[in-house]
C-alpha cells in the first residue's frame, strides 16, 4: 500500500469520527482489518524467504500456497525464484508464463519475469529457450550479472560459436569483473581456445576470491593438466573435498573422479597424453517447444548485438530484485 492509500484511510477515519465516536471506531476497525488483510501476504513471503534460507523447503511451499492469491508481482517473482531453486521449475513456469502473456504488464516487469523464466528453462535443460529469453532481456537493457553469467554458461554448454561466445563473456567481464561465474566463463573460453596462460590467470582470481567454489578447482585442474603440470592439477583437485555441492553446482562428482584418475594416470605414466574432460556436466539439452522461434544474431553492421546495452550507465542497466537471494546463492547456501 502506498502513501496515498494511507492518507485516504486517515481522511475516512477523521470524517467518521466527526460523524460520531461509534462511526469512528467502526471505520478504524475496518481500516485496521484491511491493513492486516493486506499485510498477511507480505509476512508469509518473509517467512518463506527465511525458510528458504534455512533449507526448509516444505515450509516455503506451505507459506507460498497460503498467500499466493494475494501476493503482489514482486512477491510472486521471489516465490517463483525459490521454486526454481527447489527443483520445482515447472510450477515456477506456470507463474512466470501467466505474467509474460499479459499484454498490460509493464515492460520492466515482463523482462523481470523473462529473466526468471530463463533460469527456470536452464534448470529444466531447455537451454535454447533459456538463451532466447536471456537475449530478449539483454537486447532490451534488462540484464544483471547473474543473467550475464547464466547466458555465457549456456552458450558454452550448447557449443555455440566459440569466438562469439568469448566476445560475449569478455563483455560480461567488463560489466562485472568480480563475479565468480563470469570470471569462470571467461577462463573456460580461453581454455577451450588453447590460451592456457590467460585461462590460468583468471582462474587464479576465481579460486583466490572463492576458496570453496568447486568449479574453480575443477577448471583450474583442467588447465594445469593441459599445461603438463600434473602435480598442481592433483593439488587443486584435492581441494574439492572441502567444497559444498549445491543445486547450482555444474560439475558432477563422476566428472571430478574421472579427472582425478586421469591426472593420477598421467603422473604414474599409465597414459602419456591428457584427454578432454567436459567443462560442465549438466542435464542433456531438451528440445525446444514447437512454437519456439529461436534466436538470430543481427551483426549486419559488424558490431556486437550488445553494444547498445553496453552504452547504458550501471544505474540504467538496473539490478535484480532478487539480490538478497542471489547473494545467498553466491555463498553456496
Amino acid at each position: 500500500m502506498g502513501f496515498l492509500t494511507y492518507l485516504l484511510m486517515a481522511v475516512i477515519i477523521a470524517f467518521a469520527f466527526k460523524s460520531g465516536v461509534v462511526y469512528g471506531i467502526i471505520a478504524s476497525a475496518m481500516v485496521l482489518a484491511y491493513i492486516i488483510y493486506n499485510t498477511i501476504p507480505r509476512l508469509q513471503a518473509i517467512k518463506a524467504q527465511r525458510a528458504f534460507s534455512d533449507g526448509d523447503f516444505d515450509a516455503v511451499k506451505r507459506y507460498g500456497e497460503k498467500s499466493y492469491k494475494r501476493m503482489n508481482f514482486n512477491q510472486r517473482m521471489s516465490y517463483a525464484y525459490m521454486l526454481i531453486k527447489m527443483d520445482e521449475s515447472e510450477k515456477a513456469l506456470d507463474i512466470l508464463n501467466a505474467y509474460i502473456r499479459l499484454r498490460s504488464l509493464e515492460p520492466k516487469n515482463k523482462f523481470i519475469a523473462k529473466r526468471q523464466r530463463a533460469f527456470a528453462y536452464y534448470k529444466l535443460g531447455r537451454y535454447e529457450e533459456a538463451l532466447r529469453d536471456g537475449m530478449d532481456c539483454y537486447e532490451a537493457g534488462y540484464t544483471t550479472k547473474t543473467l550475464y553469467a547464466l547466458m555465457g554458461m549456456i552458450m558454452l554448454v550448447l557449443n555455440k560459436d566459440l569466438e562469439k561466445t568469448t566476445k560475449f563473456c569478455e563483455e560480461a567481464y567488463d560489466y562485472d569483473e568480480n563475479d565468480r561465474d563470469i570470471q569462470d566463463n571467461v577462463s573456460i573460453c580461453y581454455y577451450l581456445q588453447g590460451d592456457y596462460e590467460m585461462a590460468e590467470e583468471i582462474n587464479g582470481y576465481v579460486r583466490e576470491e572463492n576458496p570453496e567454489f568447486l568449479e574453480g578447482y575443477y577448471h583450474g585442474a583442467q588447465i594445469a593438466t593441459k599445461q603438463g603440470d600434473y602435480k598442481k592439477a592433483q593439488e587443486l583437485l584435492s581441494n574439492i573435498d572441502k567444497c559444498n555441492r549445491t543445486g547450482m553446482t555444474t560439475v558432477s562428482e563422476d566428472a571430478v573422479n574421472t579427472l582425478k584418475k586421469e591426472v593420477d594416470d598421467l603422473i604414474n605414466k599409465r597414459i602419456s597424453e591428457a584427454f578432454d574432460t567436459p567443462v560442465f556436466t549438466l542435464k542433456e539439452p531438451v528440445a525446444p517447444s514447437e512454437d519456439f522461434e529461436g534466436y538470430e544474431e543481427d551483426d549486419s553492421n559488424g558490431s556486437s548485438i550488445y553494444d547498445e546495452y553496453n552504452e547504458l550507465d550501471d544505474d540504467e542497466a538496473g539490478e535484480s530484485i532478487y539480490d538478497e537471494l542471489n547473494a545467498l546463492e553466491k555463498n553456496g547456501d
